[in-house]
């Protein structure tokens, strides 16, 4: 037999009557709204906290796996970002390097286009010295 709303408000009724309405109301508050099939036992209760408890045991076995795969992919991240920074700087090297040999290259081959005119010019004035020096000394031996 299932409880209705109806036969809840004739109970509640007739205790009215019997009762006073104050003991009428307490005792209808004590009792469940529905049938005690559908209230909960201790042994409910109970079971309920287990699979509760297994519930929880799961998925914080789920979320340490997670958190360790997730650790793990971080470690293969970090690794793959240094050996690509180290490949980055290694190529920052070289092509520095390139450019110094190349610049260095530049500055031997000025130096050596200036060194080699500097000398030009200095062998072409000693020798108009000396031929200077040559006639002055035949002029002057003719003077003499």
């Amino acid at each position: 037999m299932s409880i209705t709303e109806a036969s809840r408000f004739q109970l509640r009724t007739a205790i009215g009557q019997i009762l006073s309405e104050e003991a009428a109301d307490t005792l209808m508050e004590l009792l469940p709204p529905v049938g005690w099939a559908d209230v909960a036992t201790k042994t409910d209760l109970q079971h309920l906290r287990d699979e509760l408890k297994a519930e929880i045991h799961n998925l914080r076995v789920a979320t340490k796996t997670d958190l360790q795969h997730l650790r793990d992919e971080l470690k293969a991240d970090m690794l793959n970002l240094r050996n690509e920074f180290k490949a980055d700087i290694q190529a920052l090297r070289n092509e520095f390097k390139s450019d110094i040999q190349a610049l260095q290259l530049s500055f031997e081959t000025t130096l050596e286009k200036r060194l080699h005119e500097q000398t030009k010019w200095f062998i072409t004035t000693m020798i108009a010295m000396n031929a200077v020096t040559v006639a002055v000394a035949v002029a002057l031996s003719k003077l003499i």
